[in-house]
């Protein structure tokens, strides 16, 4: 409407439509006029922008009061007149009454309150000034301005702004807050309030300390303060409600249920205090407050829930692996893209369709069995089962499915499942297998098929050095170093070409007896073997022998002949704490180290590495054998300065047994 005021004229009767209208239209350039049928024009004009006045006749008003009682309890501030036609003695006339609100019927229980409070408010309206606002200052009437604020409310802050200047709006109370319940902190926090400009408000109340704001918080009743000097207990801003004339207090609770939102304090500086009515009345604003409250936080809750399951949702749509939900019998309630992809079929080809459509009847079997044993142990989620996955077109294909339940109460409601193709894996698996046949089969030739005519050379070495005179064997001697480096260099290949497997078979290892047996396994010369301590762990004996073989070389051939070689538990962690075993086992590891001359930091960079070597006649297999043996057992191993400056090799991560 584009005038400086708007009229609705709302009426069944057309023609008393069009008198009412006329003399408006007419007489006040400055007024738009709108006339609408029956009150469903109210609805319509109402919705569409904010009339002025909304002017009607008795008998409309009859025919549909609840639609007009509607528009004045959204629009309190907006001018209903209502005309009652008449007939007397003197002739017709028509009585024009402004309607102010709607009430139960007289007798009826707050609307003879309520009716009273109207009267009351006209008694003393000034002449010429406003009326102020509707019902006064009465209980009741601060309590339905209260109801009416929060109509409004879009948010906590305007929910305890609105109730804070309603209680203390023309002077209804000199002051009013609400402190929000902050549980992390134990400790109320004044967020909103209004009133007396210059209070204090930068304070906050701890929980706990048998104050008012404890006591009301732990009761969940109100607590009302006749006189805040004399109360026994702490009321919040006793000195400054004192100062600013306010001699009664009163703090209310805001919950619902077991959900503590916070408190309403409301200050009077009436001398009397508060009166009966005045405490029923801020508890029902309480009431309401924490109610509404409590139903924009479940909304929020909901919002946030709705925005975390678009989120999964999301997830779930993009992720490669097919996803799927199954009701208790097995047929699909839910699949995602990565699913449809994965078989071929539509969305609407799986959806109440049973698993088998996908699944062999074995498979299908296997995990119901599953499903069942998960349900009677309440295990939730289960480990990863291959199946065989049948699409809609062409041959099946391995999968690999992971199983959980939906969450229950009492009642089994279905499953959850992640299907993912493991084709690409398993072709990767078989080469490797076919690789490892491979390796098998070389290390099967370089220890059957070189090492007997090794073992035929050195038996005719041995009785030809019998037979030979010393200058002879003297000769022989450097042949027969030759043929024992070939079985070294045989041992080093044989190592290394498995040592590319991971360990699967163990068995408990002592640390010192399997130090031990590998001395004896190299000639050591003049050096000797010392133990600094025991410890037991799980691995592969025949391997990790090599590798200890290997090392004590080394040590000799860089050391000395009369080097010190000695082995044992990592100088962190005690010795006997290695002797328990189980799922809490602790992880430790062991050294093997000498008192030669130590490795430069050069060579430090390159030890494992399989092409260096420092000697003339070695391969530079020897320590990468070490390390390969170490990381297919899921180890790692380094090398340091001993104590006595030799070389030091650390293995860590090794689990004791």
């Amino acid at each position: 409407m584009s005038g400086t005021n708007s009229v609705l004229v709302i009426s069944n009767d057309a023609q008393l439509r069009d008198r009412l209208a006329a003399p408006l239209e007419w007489s006040y350039p400055n007024v738009d006029v709108d006339t609408g049928a029956g009150f469903e024009g109210v609805i319509d004009d109402l919705a569409a922008g904010d009339p002025d006045c909304v002017v009607t006749d008795l008998a409309t008003v009859d025919a549909a009061p609840a639609i007009l009682q509607a528009a004045r309890e959204r629009h309190p501030e907006l001018t209903l007149l209502v005309l009652s036609e008449y007939a007397t003695e003197r002739g017709d006339g028509t009585a024009v009454m402004e309607v102010v609100d709607y009430l139960d019927a007289i007798g009826e229980p707050g609307s003879d309150d309520a009716f009273a409070g109207w009267v009351a408010n006209s008694v003393v309206r000034t002449p010429g000034g406003d009326a102020g606002p509707p019902g006064g200052n009465r209980p009741e009437d601060v309590v339905r301005d209260v109801k009416r604020a929060l109509v409004d409310a879009e948010s906590p802050m305007d929910i305890e702004s609105a109730v804070c200047d309603q209680l203390t709006l023309g002077g209804r109370y000199a002051f009013s807050f609400i402190g929000e319940y902050d549980r992390g902190e134990g400790q109320v926090v004044p967020w909103v309030s209004a009133g007396i400009d210059d209070w204090p408000v930068s304070t906050t109340f701890p929980v706990g300390t048998g104050g008012v704001v404890d006591r009301a918080l732990r009761t969940r009743e109100v607590q009302v303060i006749d006189d805040v000097n004399d109360h026994p207990r702490s009321v919040p801003w006793r000195e400054a409600a004192s100062e600013r004339g306010c001699r009664g207090a009163l703090v209310a609770p805001l919950y619902v249920e077991d959900e503590l939102y916070g408190i309403l304090g409301v200050y009077s500086q009436a001398p009397e205090g508060f009166s009966d009515m005045e405490v029923s009345g801020i508890e029902e604003i309480s009431r309401t407050v924490s109610s509404v409250l409590d139903t924009m936080a479940i909304r929020g809750r909901i919002d946030q829930q709705e925005r975390i399951l678009k989120r999964y949702e999301r997830l779930v749509e993009t992720v490669g692996d097919g996803m799927y939900a199954l009701d208790s019998d097995g047929h699909f309630m839910t699949v995602n893209n990565g699913l449809m992809e994965m078989t071929g079929y539509s969305r609407e080809g799986l959806l109440g369709e049973h698993i088998s459509i996908i699944l062999e009847d074995g498979t299908v079997d296997a995990g119901r069995q599953l499903v069942r044993e998960m349900y009677e142990r309440d295990q939730m989620t289960a480990e990863t089962e291959e199946v065989t996955v049948r699409p809609k077109t062409g041959d099946g294909f391995p999968g690999e499915v992971q199983i959980a339940l939906l969450p229950y109460d009492d009642e089994f409601r279905g499953t959850v499942g992640v299907l993912r193709d493991i084709t690409e894996r398993k072709r990767r698996e078989e080469e490797l297998e076919r690789q490892n046949e491979r390796l098998e089969a070389f290390a099967s030739i370089v220890s059957h098929d070189l090492r007997n005519p090794l073992g035929v050379s050195q038996g005719y070495l041995d009785l030809a050095m019998e037979e030979s005179d010393e200058s002879v064997a003297g000769h022989l001697g450097h042949v027969q170093d030759g043929l024992e480096r070939m079985e070294d260099i045989i041992g080093d290949v044989l190592a290394l070409a498995r040592q590319g497997q991971t360990v699967t078979e163990t068995e408990p290892i002592e640390l010192v007896g399997l130090a031990r047996e590998a001395w004896t396994n190299v000639e050591t010369a003049d050096a000797t073997l010392a133990v600094a301590g025991e410890c037991r762990f799980a691995a592969e004996r025949s391997r990790l022998l090599r590798s200890f073989e290997n090392l004590f070389r080394n040590a000799i051939e860089h050391g000395g002949r009369d080097v010190t070689v000695t082995v044992g538990p990592l100088a962190d962690a005690p010795v006997g704490e290695f002797e328990f075993a189980g799922e809490d086992a602790a992880t430790t590891g062991f050294f093997v180290a000498d008192d030669g001359p130590g490795m430069p930091a050069e060579i430090h960079e390159h030890a494992f590495d399989s092409a260096f070597t420092t000697s003339d006649d070695g391969l530079g297999i020897g320590l990468w054998v070490v390390r390969e043996v170490a990381s297919a057992h899921g180890w790692s191993v380094d090398v340091v300065e001993s104590e006595d400056g030799g070389a030091r090799f650390e293995f860590d991560g090794v689990e004791t047994a």
